[in-house]
């Protein structure tokens, strides 16, 4: 896995771009991922940091891909599965964060329910910053528009 060289308001390089698309398009559902005249497209910041902890979190060695994909089909078939009234409007990234907080937590990164305790404390003491995005490329924000 390419080891990660970029500051954080560089996007990432040639082979890294190669290495997250490949990852991707190993996706269930690889074509509902949001993208923008070819590229991948966030709305929101929280979309751009939910990529790059599971790709980050992958590319140490902390679990293999295939385990991040099979946590992404169940957390879609779960949405599939909730009665329309009572599921909300799809998102596939809601589908990915799912999906990552349950192999954090299947892996030991995280003890169940420490993930929603963290950043309720976060919210409360003020830590919680937003983030923000320089340029374009991969982790470009789009502010819709098109």
């Amino acid at each position: 896995m390419a080891e990660c060289r970029r500051g954080p308001d560089r996007p990432p390089d040639l082979t890294e771009r190669r290495v997250v698309e490949r990852l991707l398009g190993e996706l269930p559902g690889a074509g509902a991922i949001p993208r923008k005249e070819g590229e991948l497209s966030f709305e929101s910041p929280w979309q751009i940091r939910a990529l790059a902890l599971a790709v980050a979190a992958h590319d140490q060695g902390r679990f293999p891909w295939s385990d991040f994909q099979g946590q992404l089909i169940a957390a879609i078939r779960d949405w599939e599965q909730t009665p329309a009234g009572e599921r909300g409007e799809w998102e596939y990234y809601h589908h990915w964060v799912r999906a990552l907080e349950a192999l954090v937590v299947d892996t030991g990164m995280a003890e169940p329910g420490e993930i929603d305790r963290r950043a309720v404390e976060e919210i409360k003491a003020g830590e919680h910053r937003r983030a923000h995005s320089h340029g374009s490329g991969l982790l470009a924000v789009d502010r819709g528009g098109g």
